[in-house]
């Protein structure tokens, strides 16, 4: 699939360095189907967006990926999302002109979910969906180009998303929009805790054929 938007070139880059405390195991490593958690939205991610990578805590274990996803490594420990989204716009800025970002546990994105948030960037630095009073800077597009802005936000202790979101021109996607490619947002839908996960199961039937890592 085309990875351009107005014959911008976009890059994809999955968060994957939280602590999944909730969980209580790595989400990365969740089997779904004949894959784990991340394995499964790199495939996703990349049918859209390209080059890719994933941004991991160094001491974090991560499944095989494919050769053309570059891992990086978190400068800071639990340093929050907007540091990481720095990072990894910093690694892309020489190759993509904007990166999709995103979270490794969001399973049930797809493609055409991805598509249209990219789509509405237009001339905007940043795409984001709006659900109600909240945002949701995991499903996302950002300009390379806002790495030093963020720099400066996070050397003046502003750590949100929705602080960069406020300085700069962002068009925020109603979630209603999405409901058009998305009618149940699945998209959005995080797996943090391990109901949640069991949940997820038994939506995509793989209850009795998946193998728990925990009991």
């Amino acid at each position: 699939m085309s990875n351009s938007n107005e014959e911008m070139k976009i890059g994809g880059i999955i968060l994957c360095g939280g602590e999944s405390s909730r969980m209580n195991y790595p989400k990365a490593l969740l089997p779904v189907g004949n894959e784990l958690m991340l394995q499964r939205v790199v495939r996703i991610v990349s049918s859209v967006v390209s080059p890719l990578i994933v941004i991991a805590s160094r001491e974090q274990e991560l499944p095989a990926l494919s050769k053309s996803v570059t891992i990086v490594y978190d400068r800071e420990t639990a340093a929050g999302p907007l540091s990481a989204i720095g990072h990894g716009l910093e690694v892309l800025k020489d190759q993509c002109d904007a990166a999709y970002v995103t979270g490794c546990d969001t399973p049930l994105i797809q493609a055409e979910f991805m598509q249209m948030i990219i789509s509405r960037l237009g001339k905007n630095q940043l795409a984001m969906v709006r659900e109600g009073k909240w945002v949701h800077p995991l499903a996302a597009v950002y300009r390379t180009s806002l790495v030093e802005l963020i720099q400066q936000l996070l050397s003046e202790n502003k750590r949100r998303p929705l602080d960069l979101a406020e300085t700069v021109e962002t068009c925020f996607l109603d979630v209603e929009e999405l409901r058009e490619v998305d009618p149940e947002l699945q998209g959005l839908q995080n797996i943090n805790t391990r109901e949640q996960y069991l949940n997820l199961l038994r939506e995509m039937e793989l209850d009795t054929s998946t193998d728990l890592p925990f009991e």
